[in-house]
């Protein structure tokens, strides 16, 4: 037997099987939260072999989207806003032959240069502001909504368990895996489909939660898209 005390300080005694109780409970609270952190550390968030993001598992990733049109981009140079540059040319079939990765390589200066002679401005092969509001303003746009509450943990159309961290995107007819750039207010993802719907008229993209969140998309509006490679 156990010594306990009631609302006014008295000692009382506590059965044992109380006790029993309380000791259960304990640890199951503590096995929940080593398996609270095992999860976390597991889905810690990456990318695939390809430079796409990991659409299974990115459990907690605060990661932001980057920006593009802030700096001037030109051959030599690297980084996330030059593989957005690679995956908006890359989606108007400017580039071939060569990864949407960081780096600013040589085709890419000449997908470039294709790109400012159809339009029309001096075909230097940089990406200047003026150059990059072309690009962003060259992409479609269509509504888009953002989903995951009370789906999280089910399978999507495309086989994927998901997640709250889980990156990608939802069309009703792209093939499952085709690699798509979406971009709003200056940020710009590229990620994959994952998903089918939305299923509501004037929308044609659904994004995940942790899109949504990379994005800083906090509702129902207009995103810019691209299909950068169709699977």
């Amino acid at each position: 037997m156990e010594n306990a005390f009631d609302r006014r300080g008295r000692k009382t005694k506590m059965g044992v099987a109380a006790v029993s109780v309380i000791v259960a409970l304990s640890a199951w609270a503590l096995l929940q939260t080593v398996q609270d952190a095992s999860a976390a550390r597991a889905g810690s968030g990456g990318v695939t072999s390809d430079g796409g993001l990991n659409v299974t598992e990115a459990i907690g990733n605060p990661r932001k989207a980057p920006r593009f049109g802030t700096r001037i981009l030109r051959e030599g140079m690297s980084g996330p806003d030059v593989r957005v540059l690679k995956g908006i040319v890359r989606a108007k079939s400017l580039l071939r032959g060569t990864a949407v990765d960081p780096r600013f390589d040589a085709p890419t200066t000449s997908a470039v240069r294709r790109f400012q002679r159809t339009t029309r401005i001096p075909s230097s092969g940089i990406v200047n502001r003026n150059t990059a509001r072309r690009l962003v303003g060259s992409m479609k746009t269509s509504g888009a909504s953002w989903y995951g509450p009370g789906f999280f943990g089910n399978k999507t159309a495309c086989g994927q368990t998901l997640r709250r961290g889980t990156q990608g995107v939802a069309h009703k007819t792209l093939p499952c895996g085709s690699k798509v750039l979406i971009g709003y207010r200056g940020r710009f993802v590229i990620t994959q489909v994952i998903d089918r719907g939305p299923f509501v008229p004037g929308r044609a993209w659904d994004l995940t939660a942790a899109t949504s969140r990379s994005l800083g998309f906090d509702g129902v509006g207009d995103v810019r898209h691209a299909v950068v490679k169709r699977r």
